[in-house]
């Protein structure tokens, strides 16, 4: 490869005068080429049109030999017909016959004598006699080629013509005769006598390779005899086998005159000889190879086009290299003039231009405009040098800041990407979720349901609860994971910080690793704060993550520990919680940055920055503070402050009891696609005295909604094809506004583009049956005392 693209490079960098001389060469023997090309093509298509006359008159004589042979044949059948030993043989045995006896054998054999000597006389091959239904009764012939007795031959068009009386006598014209012997042409002559036909005499030849030979004797185009699709004889081993078979069966079917085989094309003429008794036609082909006589033809003519081209490519060749050298010798002078020019920067002496042809003209009046150009911009050049070196100084500082700009902005790029893997994984979390809210559903539900029917002391009963107090772990499992993937359900309740403390500790202990201890220090009984539980759990989370990093190298304690804060009147005013570790600590400098997002002391792929950050923003959300103390090698202490909520006037947190919900009468339709959901909100509220309805797709509601009027319509938000406001848009675009109450598992962020309004019902998967039944009456009770004012204070004190 290598010695290829040099020897090209070579080729374009050789003088011009040797590409023209080449040029010149390679022109004229593309001109040989091509003439000797369509000269080629010329002699092929006359060839073509000379054997296709050729072809059609040894066609003609063919078949003029074909009926002289038929004519021969019915004549000297007639002659046999006619001879007075036949006649007696033939008129004893058709007496004999019509007297209802069996023939002599011995008069058959007179007659096959007596037609074994005629055979001879006429220099035929067979000779057979039938009676007049067609069946053979006496045949001879050469070299076992006698057709055996009884052998019906009336399926040959001849012979029904010769058996025919209205027929005349040499009308029956040749036909062709398959024995085992072989294929034999035949002329039949009907036997009459007094007018009546008492059978028919055939009369063949052998249709074999001495036939084929025969053929090709009286042609110079080769011979093939076809009976169908099957070859007798082919005088061209080129043009016999199977292949050629089949082509020239093809051939016939489609009358086409043309054939290639072995790279070899013919020109082909068929001559009949007539059909066998099975209506398979016989024909000689005569071939003629085209490709033969036109290579026979041009081989001398390449021998003399090769001399001769060779002579006329020198001669171009010769002739391109002098004008070349006669054109291009100015051009050659003015280039070394160009070199000398160039290298001195400056015109020694002009170049005397005005004997020389226009181009060269040219080319020096544009030389010298160019040199005095770059006289002048090297002048310009050299004055702006100086100018470009002072403000080179400036460029290198600017340079300067630009790297470090782009080192900042790699950084922030790599701070984004984690956050995108973050929120990769926090979907996938927020997606496993909404499948376990679906199963703990179910599964607290039919518990629930179960726990209701069951006697309470019995050993079924606690079997249920604990069924039930799994069912409430694996639903705390999934807020946890949602706090981890930060996509928590935003649910404000009222909450004991010391049980969430309780409640995440088993995961922080897993995440902080054997070599760190856990110690968890609460100092009585606490007062309740409104936060979201989900997002406490990321806090205690993120700080215990941070603390194991802390002390990654020799291990350490972590304490969480919660306490009251009272106000100066004694009262209850907050809550603290503080989690501190006997990590490695924080200069100040760090210590003073720690809540900025993106901003970690971490290697780069250990850490985002988000974690304090996020700390920091729950907290304040919640409406709490955080603080931070923390020394080189002292550990770490972060103290979170919570408001304190009066237990009392809050309603969150206050357990309802299954049997504190009130009954309904009202129509429910439930619209959800996980089909144990949907039947367990069904059952539900079909046991509070519910008229429920359900659907699994909103197609399906709305098709339900047309029959019935509904009051309360309880969907679910994210289902196929169309989801739960767009079913209540289009129920609301024909029909009276019913109840609209959402539900969903999945996270907040997951339903933020729903764009639901701020005022409508949520219930949250997983729910138990008391919280299914509990939100539709208090739904159905709120929307009654919008409707009558008078009685909104009894209403809200039964819903609630």
């Amino acid at each position: 490869m290598t010695a290829r693209l040099s020897l090209a490079r070579r080729a374009r960098r050789s003088s011009l005068g040797l590409k023209l001389a080449v040029l010149g060469a390679a022109a004229m023997a593309g001109v040989v080429a091509v003439t000797f090309w369509a000269l080629g093509v010329e002699i092929r298509a006359n060839t073509l049109e000379s054997f296709a006359r050729e072809m059609q008159r040894n066609q003609r004589v063919l078949q003029e030999l074909q009926q002289a042979n038929a004519r021969e044949l019915l004549f000297a059948t007639s002659l046999i017909s006619q001879s007075p030993s036949f006649q007696y043989s033939l008129q004893t045995y058709q007496a004999e016959v019509n007297a209802g006896g069996r023939p002599d054998p011995r008069l058959v054999g007179e007659i096959e004598d007596e037609l074994r000597r005629l055979v001879h006389s006429v220099n035929a091959d067979l000779l057979v006699v039938t009676d007049d239904s067609g069946r053979v009764f006496a045949s001879v012939g050469e070299h076992g080629a006698a057709v055996p007795r009884g052998l019906n031959l009336r399926a040959l068009q001849a012979m029904r013509h010769a058996l025919d009386p209205t027929a005349p006598a040499d009308s029956g014209g040749l036909a062709v005769l398959r024995t085992d012997a072989g294929h034999f042409q035949v002329a039949v002559y009907p036997l009459v006598q007094d007018g009546f036909t008492l059978g028919a005499l055939v009369l063949g030849q052998r249709l074999d390779a001495a036939f084929v030979e025969k053929a090709h004797a009286t042609s110079d185009a080769s011979i093939v005899l076809m009976a169908g699709s099957s070859m007798i004889g082919a005088s061209d081993s080129a043009l016999a086998g199977p292949a050629a078979s089949a082509a020239l069966a093809h051939r016939a079917a489609n009358d086409e005159h043309t054939l290639r085989l072995g790279g070899d094309d013919y020109v082909l003429a068929p001559v009949a000889l007539g059909e066998t008794q099975d209506r398979a036609p016989v024909r000689l082909w005569m071939a003629q190879s085209l490709t033969r006589r036109v290579s026979a033809l041009t081989r001398p003519l390449r021998e003399k086009f090769l001399i001769y081209g060779f002579v006329a490519v020198l001669i171009a060749a010769i002739g391109a290299a002098f004008v070349a050298r006669t054109v291009l010798g100015p051009f050659q002078r003015f280039v070394r003039y160009m070199r000398s020019s160039a290298a001195a920067e400056h015109r020694e002496q002009p170049f005397d231009a005005e004997s020389e042809a226009f181009e060269v003209r040219t080319l020096n009046d544009s030389f010298d405009h160019v040199m005095d150009s770059l006289g002048a911009k090297r002048r310009d050049l050299e004055a702006r040098t100086a100018q470009l070196t002072a403000a080179n100084v400036v460029l290198t500082d600017e340079i300067n800041e630009r790297i470090r700009v782009e080192q900042a902005l790699r950084e922030s790029e790599a701070q984004l990407r984690q956050s995108q893997k973050l929120e990769a994984i926090g979907t996938l979390a927020g997606g496993i979720a909404h499948d376990f809210n679906n199963l703990i559903t179910v599964i607290s539900g039919y518990t629930q349901l179960a726990l209701m029917r069951a006697e309470p002391d019995s050993p079924a009963a606690d079997d249920l609860r604990q069924v039930v107090e799994a069912s409430d772990r694996a639903a705390n499992l999934t807020h946890q994971l949602l706090a981890f993937s930060r996509k928590q359900v935003l649910q404000p309740t009222v909450l004991d910080l010391d049980n969430v403390v309780s409640g995440i500790a088993p995961m922080l202990r897993r995440i902080i690793g054997e070599h760190i201890e856990l110690v968890i220090d609460s100092s009585g009984p606490l007062a309740r704060v409104r936060a979201d539980k989900g997002q406490l759990e990321q806090v205690l989370l993120n700080l215990a993550v941070n603390a194991r990093d802390a002390m990654a190298s020799g291990g350490g304690t972590l304490t969480i520990a919660t306490a009251n804060v009272a106000s100066p009147d004694e009262d209850v005013a907050s809550v603290v919680l503080t989690v501190s570790d006997t990590g490695i600590g924080m200069p100040a400098d760090v210590r003073d940055r720690v809540f900025e997002p993106f901003f970690t002391t971490k290697e780069p792929g250990k850490g985002t920055g988000l974690g304090l950050s996020t700390v920091y923003g729950i907290v304040k959300q919640s409406g709490g503070s955080i603080a931070v103390s923390s020394e080189p090698g002292a550990g770490t202490s972060f103290q979170i402050t919570l408001p304190a909520v009066d237990v009392l006037t809050s309603a969150e947190g206050a357990e309802v009891l299954d049997e504190d919900v009130s009954v309904g009468t009202e129509t429910v339709l439930i619209v959800e696609d996980a089909e144990d959901v949907r039947i367990l909100a069904r059952r539900t509220l079909e046991a509070r005295g519910y008229r429920v309805l359900s659907a699994r797709g909103a197609e399906e509601a709305l098709e339900i909604s047309q029959a019935l009027p509904i009051d309360v319509l309880l969907t679910d938000i994210v289902m196929p094809r169309i989801s739960g406001p767009q079913l209540v848009a289009e129920y609301l675009a024909t029909r009276p506004a019913p109840i609209v109450i959402y539900m969903s598992g999945y996270a907040d962020d997951a339903l933020t583009h729903y764009e639901l309004d701020s005022g409508t019902v949520f219930l949250r998967k997983p729910f138990t049956p008391a919280i299914l039944a509990r939100t539709i009456r208090r739904a159905i009770d709120r929307a009654r005392a919008q409707a009558d004012p008078r009685s909104a204070g009894d209403v809200g004190s039964a819903a609630d």
